[in-house]
């Protein structure tokens, strides 16, 4: 990914990493939330076509109407690092991350292609030029299948079905946990296109040490009918698969069908 107005957020972060490390190590837990995204704003990197307005972290392109560009592709990072395991002791921090969110078609019965929120160790490289829309802002063709190039976890929420997604070629919307590769280890279907134009998702992410179990549930509370939800969970060492040290946040991408990726709140708790 490219942006004029905003430097890679992978050079961002390897210059600022040894000034965070000094201020972050001795703390054995840590949170941020962000009601919306007008407050503290800063705190928050975007890159490519990813940027914040009107309170809103908007993950893809879209016009002064709000209809969705295709070929776009954003990235947001949270202006810090986290302490997610410790070499010394074994330990695994427990943490919990929870956002809301809409994905908008804009009346386009295809749409796509979805949007992730990530864990990625401190240097993983993101794509500077991934055209793909199906890659989700996370890989290129190079990186997507390659699990000994990557060092990132991510739930996936994969409106477009491609050839590596389950029940390919029947598009079928599902959420999805992904481990170093854009092919997702666990997914369960995704009731995006059952849901009211503009509905507001909630997202809860978890994950418990001692279980090593990474969890999931998403939530519409004004589905027609009845509350939606969707769970899911895998088991994951963080410590096997990532560094101590890690960055979070969102990525989100259009092909040549496109939608709407808007993240509205954001908090995140983790202890050590």
């Amino acid at each position: 990914m490219t942006n004029s107005h905003n430097p890679l957020v992978v050079f961002l972060l390897t210059f600022i990493f040894s000034l965070l490390l000094i201020t972050n190590v001795k703390s054995e837990s840590f949170s941020f939330e962000f009601p919306d995204f007008d407050t503290d704003s800063e705190s928050i990197l975007v890159d490519g076509d990813a940027n914040t307005t009107d309170g809103v972290l908007q993950l893809t392109k879209k016009d002064q109407l709000g209809k969705p560009f295709p070929h776009s592709v954003g990235l947001s990072v949270f202006f810090g690092v986290i302490h997610l395991s410790d070499k010394q002791s074994g330990k695994v921090a427990d943490f919990t991350t929870e956002f809301s969110f809409v994905v908008n078609p804009k009346g386009s019965e295809l749409h796509g292609d979805g949007f992730t929120f990530f864990i990625a160790s401190v240097g993983f490289e993101f794509p500077e030029n991934s055209t793909d829309g199906g890659f989700l802002g996370l890989f290129d063709k190079e990186t997507a299948f390659n699990t000994s190039k990557n060092s990132i976890v991510a739930v996936e929420f994969d409106s477009f079905t491609n050839e590596w997604d389950p029940r390919y070629p029947e598009n079928s919307p599902h959420i999805g946990i992904d481990i170093n590769t854009i092919e997702s280890s666990v997914v369960v279907p995704w009731t995006i296109d059952q849901q009211p134009e503009g509905s507001i998702g909630k997202a809860g992410i978890t994950y418990g040490s001692n279980s090593k179990e990474l969890s999931v549930i998403v939530t519409y509370e004004n589905s027609p009918g009845k509350v939606e939800t969707s769970t899911l969970s895998y088991p994951i060492d963080f410590a096997n698969v990532l560094s101590e040290w890690v960055v979070i946040g969102f990525s989100g991408s259009t092909g040549e069908i496109a939608e709407t990726h808007d993240i509205l709140s954001w908090s995140f708790t983790s202890s050590l």
